[in-house]
Order: C-alpha cells, then structure tokens, then sequence
C-alpha cells in the first residue's frame, strides 16, 4: 500500500492545535511531520502550545520555523486562566481572526481512554468557533478518534463532527467506525510522525553494539514485571540498557521518568534522551538489539528503522497501529 502524503487542507493560512510542548516524543513528532507536509503546499502555520519557546527550540531540528507563529494554548483550567490573564496572552486572540482552517491533531485526539479530550479540545476551538467572519472556517479531525459512549461525551462528540469539514484518521478501524456511526467525510491518512524525519532502513547491523532500549508509562504499568523480567534475560547475555523516557510530562500518567527510578534498583540503567538531539538518539535505536516499549510512538520509530520490536499494548491504538504498519511499511 502506498503512503499518501498529500494532505488535502484548504485555504492558506493554518492553524494547529492538540497536545504540543508537553514533552511527549509522540505528540511533536506528529507535528513536525504535520509542518513538513504544510510547508510543502506553501501554508502559513500557527501553533497552539503550552510551552511555546520549547517548542520552537524543539521543531528546529525538523522544520524551518521562521514563518511559523506560536501562541499560547487557551487554558483549560482556573489556574491556567488566571495565568493566561496574569501574562496578557489573551492579546494573541487577534491571531485567529487570519485563521481560515484549523487541523485539531495529536496523539488521543478524541478517547474516553483519555477521559476529558472530547472537552479539551472544544475549549481549544473556542476563538474560531466564536469568530464572527463572512469566510467560513474549515476544520480538520486528524490523528486516533474514537467513538464516545458518556451521554456527555456523545454530545460533544457530535457538536464537533457538525462543525468538522473532514477528517483524517490514521487507522482503518476508525474510518469504518466513523463512516458505520453517522460521518462519512473521512479517510485514512498516516500517523504524520512518519512524514517528520527521512527514516532509514540499515540493511547490516554487523559489528553494532549490545544494547537493547526499555521504556514503560503509566498505562503500561501492568506489564513492569514482565519488562523487568525481559531486562534480566539481556543483561544475563552481556547487554547494556537504555531507558527512555518518551514522556517528559509533569503529572503521573505522562511522566516516563518514573519508571527509570523503578527499574535501576533491579539493574544497570542508562538514560537515552530525544530532546536535543534528535539524531543521535535515532543512531542509537537504530543499532540497538531490540526496542522494548509501552509506548506508542517508541515503537513506531523503532519500526520506521528497521529495528527488532517488542511492544506490550496497554490500549488498543497499538494494536491498530500494528495492523496499519503491516499495510504501509
């Protein structure tokens, strides 16, 4: 099958939103990629994120990022409003009045796995779903949804898909799901992580290095034993191990570091780090023995390499994902 990479966004000037700058390795890759396929078609791009100056700092390694504007996330809580306020990022609401289509996208754009997306990412859309213009403005569901099954959600759910002029979702089971409940203006198209870097294949590995690379999350937590466990069987044969934390995020579930604390009292850990710099960590998992992940997007750069994978599926989105690769790659 082949990759479609032409992503079909009307008008000129584009903004992003979704879950940017909170340091998950997932979530900015598929920005990136989304820039570059932007960028490509001669769009002018606005990003919403909560740590914009990381992110610049961050999508230099990807992307030319002199024409690209970054504004503030709009809050979503009392203490991010107040601070919205405090820091007079509410002057960049004049920003959207340029904004004629939006791509809401990320990582679980739309699940009750993550239980107030369908929330979240209305409170994001309110400066253009409240923006009084002549031009209507087109939005653009991108990434893994799924289908509610809270009466609170549902509604939500469904005010969205109303206002959304296209969707692209990046598995196959999703477009059915989507097309069998009631929207039909929706493809697949693949997750955009895989159009953010020149990924290649080595055809040897002889003479690399024996090391093999560990991550665990909070959803895969169940699976620590088993990790742990594989962990001792490499180390038993000679191999060093790297731990990368994949999520840097501040609170329980998105915070990968956590583990690392965990798994270095049963052995040797070193950390691998992907912030700065993106291409010596992908040398790294490149050469090494086999990547074992809870994590999503480990796993998928992993893939697009060429590297041996083990992924334990804390949700079904890996799974899916699975499947897509066995199409795409």
């Amino acid at each position: 099958m082949k990759t479609n990479n032409n992503l079909n966004i009307q008008w000129t000037n584009v903004l992003i939103i979704g879950n940017r700058s909170y340091k998950n390795l997932g979530d900015e890759l598929i920005l990136a990629g989304t820039i570059k396929l932007l960028q490509q078609q001669g769009k002018k791009i606005w990003i919403q994120a909560y740590d914009p100056k990381w992110l610049r700092g961050f999508l230099k390694q990807f992307v030319d990022i002199s024409d690209i504007t970054f504004l503030t996330e709009i809050p979503k809580g009392v203490r991010s409003l107040l601070r919205y306020i405090w820091k007079q990022w509410w002057s960049e609401i004049w920003e959207y009045r340029k904004i004629h289509s939006v791509i809401v996208g990320g990582w679980e754009i739309l699940t009750e796995e993550n239980p107030n997306s369908y929330r979240y990412r209305l409170v994001s859309l309110l400066p253009i779903l409240m923006k009084k213009t002549l031009v209507k403005v087109d939005i653009y569901l991108m990434g893994w949804i799924q289908i509610p099954n809270k009466n609170l959600n549902i509604k939500l759910f469904n005010y969205l898909l109303q206002k959304t002029t296209h969707i692209y979702a990046r598995d196959f089971e999703t477009v059915d799901a989507l097309k069998i409940y009631w929207y039909k203006d929706v493809e697949f198209f693949m997750d955009t992580a895989y159009f953010a870097w020149e990924w290649k294949k080595e055809k040897s590995k002889i003479g690399k290095a024996k090391y093999i690379i560990v991550n665990v999350n909070k959803n895969g937590e169940k699976f620590l034993e088993n990790i742990i466990n594989d962990i001792q069987q490499y180390v038993k044969k000679g191999f060093h191990i790297y731990y990368v934390p994949v999520s840097k995020g501040k609170n329980i579930e998105y915070n990968d570091g956590k583990y690392y604390d965990l798994l270095k009292y049963n052995t040797h850990l070193e950390l691998l780090d992907w912030e700065r710099d993106f291409t010596t960590f992908l040398d790294v998992v490149k050469w090494a023995e086999i990547v074992i992940s809870t994590r999503l997007h480990l796993f998928l750069i992993a893939s697009f390499l060429g590297t041996k994978t083990k992924v334990y599926p804390y949700q079904k989105k890996i799974i899916k994902m699975q499947k897509v690769l066995t199409k795409v790659l």
